[in-house]
């Protein structure tokens, strides 16, 4: 797959060879490269062809790129990069959160912080997962800041990859729903050093899970 390739991945794309190795017609070819020159994968240029873009000028926030680099060869490297993302916007967003919650933010996050507890509670890793989503995209919406809350789709992917390589039903933990519960309550009583800590400790165990996995102890 296209995506699959990485820092150096380059060369001059043929539609007729792409359509004949992966047996589709030259239309669904052509509407799969636009797709992908939409985010920024490949360029096309009259008497040039289409090619491959340099890894670097990827749009790598775009969350069906992130999901095609989880189930590829840079899994471990995608998920490191998400949660190095997230521990250098969420702890602040939390802080942020904590200090402009108002009524509803609270109710929002109450609720996904309920569902994410039953959903343990019912051994449903599905629903742990959604409601992990909920919190924290409530979290980032709770910052007031439009362009943190646009990370919200990011935040999502990494959730569901976390779900997919890490976790289990047996794995989910009684700490991280104590973490996200802490959390919660922090922000809600307006605690902006302990929303910053608690989500600080929320992704030092999601760092110890990722280095726990085959792909993490592969990369050692």
């Amino acid at each position: 797959m296209l995506v699959n390739g990485g820092p150096d991945a380059a060369g001059v794309l043929d539609p007729i060879d792409i359509g004949d190795r992966y047996g589709v017609s030259r239309s669904v070819v052509r509407e799969a490269l636009r797709v992908l020159e939409a985010k920024g994968l490949v360029t096309s240029r009259p008497n040039v062809g289409t090619r491959l873009r340099p890894f670097p000028e990827w749009n790598l926030f775009d969350q069906q790129v992130i999901e095609w680099r989880v189930h590829g060869p840079q899994a471990h490297e995608q998920m490191r990069d998400l949660l190095e993302v997230r521990t250098a916007v969420e702890p602040f967003a939390a802080r942020l959160a904590a200090g402009r919650i108002n009524s509803r933010k609270k109710e929002a996050l109450e609720s996904a912080c309920a569902a994410l507890v039953a959903a343990f509670e019912a051994h449903d890793l599905g629903a742990f997962t959604r409601a992990d989503i909920e919190l924290h995209s409530a979290l980032l919406a709770a910052s007031d800041n439009a362009m943190i809350a646009q990370l919200a789709g990011v935040v999502a992917e990494a959730l569901r990859a976390r779900e997919e390589l890490l976790l289990s039903p047996d794995t989910l933990a009684a700490r991280a729903v104590h973490l996200h519960v802490e959390l919660v309550r922090a922000v809600v009583a307006g605690d902006a050093l302990s929303s910053d800590a608690r989500m600080r400790d929320m992704l030092d165990e999601v760092s110890h899970d990722l280095a726990e996995s085959p792909a993490g102890k592969g990369t050692e």
